[in-house]
């Protein structure tokens, strides 16, 4: 199960790269939590400071996978970035349902591709 899909990569490589992703992101967000239960910083911020863990995180696993992949850096992290904003959209349809912003959907999507494309590139 090494090697199963093109490029070197398995499918562990990307669950690996999921769950370091998701606990990045866990943890950002108790520390923005913290920060706005203390600081009582307004939602411009927090939007702002949102989006950064959304790229930090997918920046992270796109870093992961342009290791793994040794070669096509940039086109991995650009794949791991979509894959975790189908996730990420998958699950806020679960939890809200589906009346999500199209213009916060369409941020966050770039957010994440080129979060994970710049990870990948600088793997």
């Amino acid at each position: 199960m090494e090697k199963n899909l093109t490029g070197g990569l398995s499918a562990m490589h990307f669950v690996k790269a999921f769950i370091m992703s998701a606990l990045i992101t866990a943890m950002l967000l108790f520390v923005c939590a913290f920060l706005m239960l203390k600081t009582g910083m307004e939602e411009t911020t927090l939007g702002i400071l949102l989006a950064a863990v959304d790229a930090l995180s997918v920046f992270v696993g796109g870093v992961y996978l342009g290791k793994k992949s040794g070669r096509q850096k940039f086109l991995w992290g650009l794949i791991f970035g979509v894959l975790y904003f189908l996730v990420y959209l998958l699950l806020s349809f679960l939890i809200s349902g589906p009346t999500i912003p199209v213009a916060g959907a369409v941020k966050s999507f770039i957010i994440m591709a080129v979060g994970g494309m710049v990870g990948g590139m600088v793997s």
